[in-house]
Protein backbone atom coordinates (compact mmCIF):
# COMPACT_ATOMS: atom_id res chain seq x y z
CA UNK A 1 0.00 0.00 0.00
CA UNK A 2 1.25 3.51 -0.70
CA UNK A 3 0.60 6.88 1.00
CA UNK A 4 0.77 9.87 -0.19
CA UNK A 5 3.92 12.32 1.39
CA UNK A 6 5.44 15.43 0.10
CA UNK A 7 9.65 15.21 -0.54
CA UNK A 8 12.06 18.74 -0.37
CA UNK A 9 15.33 19.16 -1.46
CA UNK A 10 16.98 22.62 -0.16
CA UNK A 11 21.13 23.08 -1.21
CA UNK A 12 23.37 26.17 -2.07
CA UNK A 13 21.66 29.11 -0.14
CA UNK A 14 17.63 28.28 -0.98
CA UNK A 15 15.56 29.73 1.36
CA UNK A 16 11.76 28.79 1.61
CA UNK A 17 9.20 29.14 4.14
CA UNK A 18 6.53 26.13 4.29
CA UNK A 19 3.03 27.06 3.51
CA UNK A 20 0.58 24.48 2.55
CA UNK A 21 -3.26 24.19 2.53
CA UNK A 22 -4.53 21.28 0.83
CA UNK A 23 -1.90 18.77 1.25
CA UNK A 24 -1.20 20.19 5.16
CA UNK A 25 -2.09 16.31 6.21
CA UNK A 26 0.36 15.33 4.03
CA UNK A 27 4.48 14.71 5.61
CA UNK A 28 7.42 15.98 4.78
CA UNK A 29 10.25 14.67 4.21
CA UNK A 30 13.09 17.69 3.94
CA UNK A 31 16.51 17.73 2.91
CA UNK A 32 18.45 20.69 3.86
CA UNK A 33 22.36 21.33 2.64
CA UNK A 34 24.85 24.11 2.00
CA UNK A 35 23.60 27.03 3.04
CA UNK A 36 20.57 26.57 2.73
CA UNK A 37 17.17 27.86 4.78
CA UNK A 38 13.71 27.07 5.78
CA UNK A 39 10.67 28.37 8.03
CA UNK A 40 8.23 26.15 9.52
CA UNK A 41 4.86 27.42 10.41
CA UNK A 42 3.01 26.59 13.97
CA UNK A 43 0.92 23.72 12.91
CA UNK A 44 3.48 20.95 12.66
CA UNK A 45 6.16 19.34 14.65
CA UNK A 46 8.86 18.13 12.49
CA UNK A 47 12.18 16.26 13.95
CA UNK A 48 15.62 17.17 12.71
CA UNK A 49 19.25 15.14 12.14
CA UNK A 50 22.18 16.65 11.23
CA UNK A 51 24.66 14.37 8.60
CA UNK A 52 27.27 16.80 8.58
CA UNK A 53 28.59 20.00 9.15
CA UNK A 54 26.57 22.11 11.69
CA UNK A 55 22.40 23.62 11.79
CA UNK A 56 21.48 26.66 13.42
CA UNK A 57 18.06 26.54 15.03
CA UNK A 58 15.82 30.10 16.20
CA UNK A 59 12.18 28.94 17.45
CA UNK A 60 9.58 30.13 19.55
CA UNK A 61 11.41 27.67 22.50
CA UNK A 62 14.94 29.36 21.83
CA UNK A 63 17.86 28.88 19.99
CA UNK A 64 19.61 25.37 19.03
CA UNK A 65 22.66 24.39 17.50
CA UNK A 66 22.92 20.78 16.07
CA UNK A 67 26.43 19.12 15.09
CA UNK A 68 26.97 15.50 13.09
CA UNK A 69 25.23 13.19 14.81
CA UNK A 70 22.88 15.38 16.85
CA UNK A 71 18.55 15.15 16.55
CA UNK A 72 15.94 17.32 17.78
CA UNK A 73 12.42 17.10 17.58
CA UNK A 74 9.74 20.08 17.92
CA UNK A 75 6.81 19.77 18.69
CA UNK A 76 3.70 21.79 17.04
CA UNK A 77 4.30 25.64 17.84
CA UNK A 78 7.52 25.93 17.89
CA UNK A 79 7.64 28.01 14.48
CA UNK A 80 11.39 26.87 13.72
CA UNK A 81 13.84 28.67 11.26
CA UNK A 82 16.46 26.59 10.45
CA UNK A 83 19.88 27.38 8.31
CA UNK A 84 22.29 24.78 7.28
CA UNK A 85 26.25 25.58 7.21
CA UNK A 86 28.46 25.98 3.85
CA UNK A 87 29.12 21.89 4.69
CA UNK A 88 26.15 20.74 6.20
CA UNK A 89 23.54 18.24 5.30
CA UNK A 90 20.18 17.51 7.45
CA UNK A 91 17.41 15.90 7.21
CA UNK A 92 13.88 16.30 8.63
CA UNK A 93 10.67 14.57 8.89
CA UNK A 94 8.04 17.84 9.30
CA UNK A 95 4.39 16.07 11.12
CA UNK A 96 1.10 17.29 10.32
CA UNK A 97 -1.05 17.84 13.39
CA UNK A 98 -3.56 15.05 12.86
CA UNK A 99 -0.48 12.61 12.61
CA UNK A 100 1.21 13.88 15.21
CA UNK A 101 -1.62 13.28 17.81
CA UNK A 102 -1.60 9.50 15.76
CA UNK A 103 1.85 8.97 16.94
CA UNK A 104 1.53 9.82 20.33
CA UNK A 105 -0.92 7.92 20.97
CA UNK A 106 0.91 4.79 19.27
CA UNK A 107 3.13 2.50 21.64
CA UNK A 108 5.67 2.19 19.28
CA UNK A 109 6.00 5.41 17.12
CA UNK A 110 5.19 8.28 19.49
CA UNK A 111 7.73 11.16 19.17
CA UNK A 112 8.52 13.55 21.92
CA UNK A 113 10.51 17.21 21.77
CA UNK A 114 13.86 16.80 22.93
CA UNK A 115 17.36 16.20 21.59
CA UNK A 116 20.02 13.66 21.64
CA UNK A 117 23.15 12.07 19.85
CA UNK A 118 22.77 9.42 17.07
CA UNK A 119 25.48 6.73 17.47
CA UNK A 120 27.06 6.47 13.92
CA UNK A 121 25.82 2.93 13.90
CA UNK A 122 21.95 3.94 14.14
CA UNK A 123 22.94 7.09 11.82
CA UNK A 124 23.68 4.79 8.87
CA UNK A 125 20.57 2.61 9.37
CA UNK A 126 18.18 6.17 9.85
CA UNK A 127 19.98 7.31 6.18
CA UNK A 128 19.06 3.97 4.85
CA UNK A 129 15.67 4.31 6.06
CA UNK A 130 15.35 7.87 4.89
CA UNK A 131 16.32 6.70 1.35
CA UNK A 132 14.09 3.60 1.39
CA UNK A 133 11.17 6.52 1.38
CA UNK A 134 12.96 9.39 -0.72
CA UNK A 135 14.04 7.17 -3.65
CA UNK A 136 16.37 10.06 -5.30
CA UNK A 137 14.26 13.40 -5.00
CA UNK A 138 14.80 16.00 -7.30
CA UNK A 139 15.76 19.78 -5.88
CA UNK A 140 12.74 22.02 -5.38
CA UNK A 141 9.55 20.28 -3.98
CA UNK A 142 7.20 17.70 -5.12
CA UNK A 143 4.82 15.50 -3.80
CA UNK A 144 5.15 11.21 -4.37
CA UNK A 145 3.85 8.36 -3.37
CA UNK A 146 5.85 6.27 -1.12
CA UNK A 147 5.40 2.78 0.36
CA UNK A 148 3.73 2.76 3.89
CA UNK A 149 5.51 -0.01 4.98
CA UNK A 150 9.14 1.91 4.50
CA UNK A 151 7.05 5.11 6.17
CA UNK A 152 6.07 2.97 9.02
CA UNK A 153 10.00 1.54 9.51
CA UNK A 154 11.76 5.22 9.34
CA UNK A 155 8.73 6.21 11.87
CA UNK A 156 9.97 3.40 14.06
CA UNK A 157 13.08 4.16 13.66
CA UNK A 158 12.86 7.74 14.95
CA UNK A 159 10.84 6.71 17.43
CA UNK A 160 13.77 3.94 19.03
CA UNK A 161 15.88 7.35 19.06
CA UNK A 162 14.05 7.67 22.38
CA UNK A 163 13.81 4.56 23.77
CA UNK A 164 14.67 5.64 27.17
CA UNK A 165 11.76 7.95 28.14
CA UNK A 166 9.93 4.83 28.64
CA UNK A 167 11.33 4.78 32.49
CA UNK A 168 10.64 9.09 33.04
CA UNK A 169 6.94 8.17 31.33
CA UNK A 170 6.33 5.76 34.49
CA UNK A 171 6.98 8.41 36.42
CA UNK A 172 4.78 11.00 35.51
CA UNK A 173 1.32 11.35 37.37
CA UNK A 174 -1.59 9.82 35.86
CA UNK A 175 -3.83 7.05 36.14
CA UNK A 176 -3.52 5.76 32.32
CA UNK A 177 -0.40 5.40 29.78
CA UNK A 178 -2.11 8.09 27.89
CA UNK A 179 -2.48 10.76 30.33
CA UNK A 180 1.06 10.01 31.29
CA UNK A 181 2.54 10.52 28.35
CA UNK A 182 0.67 13.80 27.61
CA UNK A 183 2.29 14.90 30.89
CA UNK A 184 5.44 13.82 29.73
CA UNK A 185 5.24 15.94 26.67
CA UNK A 186 4.70 19.01 28.27
CA UNK A 187 7.46 18.09 30.56
CA UNK A 188 9.86 17.74 27.86
CA UNK A 189 8.59 20.79 25.80
CA UNK A 190 9.64 22.65 29.19
CA UNK A 191 12.85 20.98 29.22
CA UNK A 192 13.33 22.24 25.53
CA UNK A 193 12.58 25.35 26.57
CA UNK A 194 14.89 25.45 29.43
CA UNK A 195 17.63 24.22 26.88
CA UNK A 196 16.83 27.11 24.32
CA UNK A 197 17.51 29.54 26.73
CA UNK A 198 20.84 28.89 28.32
CA UNK A 199 21.76 33.05 28.06
CA UNK A 200 19.83 33.54 30.83
CA UNK A 201 17.62 32.81 33.74
CA UNK A 202 14.20 30.81 32.95
CA UNK A 203 11.53 32.10 35.49
CA UNK A 204 9.82 29.28 36.80
CA UNK A 205 6.27 30.58 35.96
CA UNK A 206 7.44 30.61 32.19
CA UNK A 207 7.65 26.86 32.65
CA UNK A 208 4.68 26.14 34.05
CA UNK A 209 2.82 28.74 32.07
CA UNK A 210 4.30 26.74 28.95
CA UNK A 211 3.28 23.80 30.33
CA UNK A 212 -0.75 24.72 31.54
CA UNK A 213 0.22 23.83 34.96
CA UNK A 214 0.19 26.24 38.43
CA UNK A 215 4.14 26.23 39.52
CA UNK A 216 3.82 23.82 42.54
CA UNK A 217 2.43 21.50 40.00
CA UNK A 218 4.57 21.75 37.37
CA UNK A 219 7.86 22.12 39.85
CA UNK A 220 6.30 18.58 41.60
CA UNK A 221 5.99 16.95 38.50
CA UNK A 222 9.63 18.19 36.88
CA UNK A 223 11.47 16.83 39.89
CA UNK A 224 9.70 13.69 40.06
CA UNK A 225 10.30 13.31 36.22
CA UNK A 226 13.40 14.19 35.89
CA UNK A 227 15.37 13.66 39.47
CA UNK A 228 16.60 17.39 39.79
CA UNK A 229 13.86 20.75 40.30
CA UNK A 230 13.52 23.63 37.12
CA UNK A 231 15.87 25.68 38.82
CA UNK A 232 19.05 23.38 39.48
CA UNK A 233 18.45 22.23 35.36
CA UNK A 234 18.98 25.53 34.34
CA UNK A 235 21.89 26.23 36.43
CA UNK A 236 23.88 22.96 35.11
CA UNK A 237 22.53 23.70 31.27
CA UNK A 238 23.92 27.30 31.56
CA UNK A 239 27.20 26.13 33.24
CA UNK A 240 27.68 23.21 30.78
CA UNK A 241 26.83 26.04 27.91
CA UNK A 242 29.54 27.75 29.27
CA UNK A 243 32.20 25.44 29.36
CA UNK A 244 31.60 25.09 25.62
CA UNK A 245 32.15 29.10 25.23
CA UNK A 246 35.25 28.69 27.20
CA UNK A 247 36.46 25.70 25.09
CA UNK A 248 35.39 27.02 21.79
CA UNK A 249 35.29 30.25 21.92
CA UNK A 250 37.97 33.09 22.38
CA UNK A 251 35.50 35.09 24.66
CA UNK A 252 36.69 36.41 27.88
CA UNK A 253 35.48 35.18 31.30
CA UNK A 254 33.67 37.93 31.69
CA UNK A 255 31.85 37.59 28.66
CA UNK A 256 31.27 33.75 29.16
CA UNK A 257 29.15 34.58 32.22
CA UNK A 258 27.30 37.10 30.79
CA UNK A 259 26.20 35.02 27.72
CA UNK A 260 25.57 32.50 30.34
CA UNK A 261 22.87 34.52 32.32
CA UNK A 262 25.21 35.19 35.18
CA UNK A 263 24.62 38.46 37.00
CA UNK A 264 28.11 39.39 37.63
CA UNK A 265 31.49 37.20 37.49
CA UNK A 266 32.06 36.46 41.08
CA UNK A 267 28.43 34.49 40.78
CA UNK A 268 29.73 32.97 37.65
CA UNK A 269 33.04 31.76 38.64
CA UNK A 270 31.69 30.78 42.05
CA UNK A 271 28.90 28.57 40.37
CA UNK A 272 31.62 27.13 37.75
CA UNK A 273 33.88 26.03 40.53
CA UNK A 274 31.00 24.26 42.08
CA UNK A 275 30.36 22.55 39.41
CA UNK A 276 33.43 21.56 37.44
CA UNK A 277 35.99 21.94 40.32
CA UNK A 278 37.71 24.15 38.77
CA UNK A 279 37.79 27.69 37.89
CA UNK A 280 37.10 29.25 34.43
CA UNK A 281 40.70 30.33 33.46
CA UNK A 282 42.00 27.40 34.76
CA UNK A 283 39.22 25.35 33.01
CA UNK A 284 40.30 27.44 29.58
CA UNK A 285 43.90 26.22 30.14
CA UNK A 286 43.50 22.94 30.07
CA UNK A 287 44.35 21.87 33.71
CA UNK A 288 41.71 19.23 33.70
CA UNK A 289 39.36 17.23 31.69
CA UNK A 290 35.94 17.67 32.49
CA UNK A 291 32.35 16.34 30.91
CA UNK A 292 30.00 19.17 30.23
CA UNK A 293 27.61 16.47 29.33
CA UNK A 294 23.77 18.04 29.70
CA UNK A 295 22.61 14.79 31.26
CA UNK A 296 24.69 14.79 34.18
CA UNK A 297 22.87 14.36 37.41
CA UNK A 298 21.29 16.80 39.85
CA UNK A 299 24.33 18.36 41.40
CA UNK A 300 23.32 21.25 43.58
CA UNK A 301 20.17 22.22 46.01
CA UNK A 302 17.17 23.43 43.85
CA UNK A 303 17.14 26.80 45.49
CA UNK A 304 20.73 27.35 44.14
CA UNK A 305 20.21 29.90 41.20
CA UNK A 306 22.48 32.43 40.13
Amino acid sequence: MQVQVQVMWLDRGDTRQLERAGDADVPVLATLARGASLALGGAEASFWLVLRGGLDIVARVGTFRLDAGQWIHFDRGAHPLLHAGERTIAVGLVLPAALQMQLLRSPQLALFPGRGTVPALARRLLVRRWHAVLGRPARGMQATLADRWQVERLLRALAGLQQGHQALIARCPGRSLSHRRQVYARMQRALQYIEGHTHRVVRIGELAELSSMSVWYFTKTFRAVYGECPQATSVRLRLASSARLIRDTSLSITEVGAASGFENNCSFSRAFRTRFGVSPSLYRSGARALSTDPANPMDSACGAVA
